[in-house]
């Protein structure tokens, strides 16, 4: 009977591990029910995608779409704004186009503000143009864009954002 149960233990926990094997950050526990991933999806122009979940019930936040090549996470982290819990992620694509002269990655920082009920969209963060921007070689001219680690991120929100 015991060898059976454990048979059946080991079964479900490799379906779970499978059903969430297409996770690529997290999960993140935002507290002691909530917490936040990403996960790719199947979706070929859209192949990311951040989730937020709490008491087993998941729900799509926002979509990464591919732009010049698919997106890549580069960090997340966590950084209260304005009072509020944020959820802070960088995304980078790579940029190659020969004939423009194109050569670097696009990068895009995205917040999430956490509240019981969810997660949403912060759209300060969301509208400052200073959080995007290019690194690299592009029209033949050298760009860099300031904001490429969690540290430098978390410093420029910490002195825009109290």
């Amino acid at each position: 009977m015991r060898g059976l149960i454990f048979g059946l233990t080991l079964l479900v926990s490799s379906f779970y591990t499978l059903a969430k094997s297409d996770i690529v950050q997290g999960p993140f526990k935002l507290d002691t029910d909530g917490s936040v991933y990403i996960k790719e999806e199947d979706d070929i122009n859209y192949p990311l995608a951040i989730y937020f979940e709490t008491n087993g019930n998941a729900s799509k936040v926002e979509s990464y779409e591919v732009d010049g090549s698919e997106p890549h996470v580069e960090t997340v982290f966590f950084t209260k704004m304005n009072n509020k819990k944020n959820v802070i992620v960088l995304i980078s694509w790579e940029q190659k186009h020969s004939a423009e002269k194109i050569n670097g990655t696009a990068y895009q920082v995205y917040g999430y503000n956490y509240s019981l009920n969810g997660l949403s969209i912060n759209p300060s963060i969301k509208n400052d143009q200073n959080l995007n921007g290019l690194e690299g070689e592009f029209n033949g001219e050298e760009l860099h864009f300031k904001y490429k680690s969690a540290v430098k991120i978390k410093a420029y929100l910490q002195s825009h954002y109290k």
